[in-house]
């Protein structure tokens, strides 16, 4: 069984998952609206239409995660 973290469409409005391991989780179309992503582990995530309006991504571990408007961020 493989280890993945899959959320797609996800509510997670005003969710705190400070310092979460994401790395690799499908979010696409999840709401992160004022969600705190600080220091969560995101590398590879796919955030493909995601709301990250007003989210928190100070320290959060972005590298080969696919951004809401489908860029990869480096």
């Amino acid at each position: 069984m493989q280890d993945r973290r899959d959320l797609p469409d996800a509510n997670l409005t005003n969710a705190d998952p400070t310092g979460a391991d994401l790395s690799g989780a499908f979010l696409n179309g999840a709401n992160l609206t004022n969600a705190d992503l600080s220091g969560a582990a995101l590398q590879g995530a796919y955030l493909t239409g995601a709301y990250l309006t007003d989210a928190v991504l100070i320290g959060a571990y972005l590298t080969g995660a696919t951004m809401p408007d489908g860029s990869i961020h480096k």
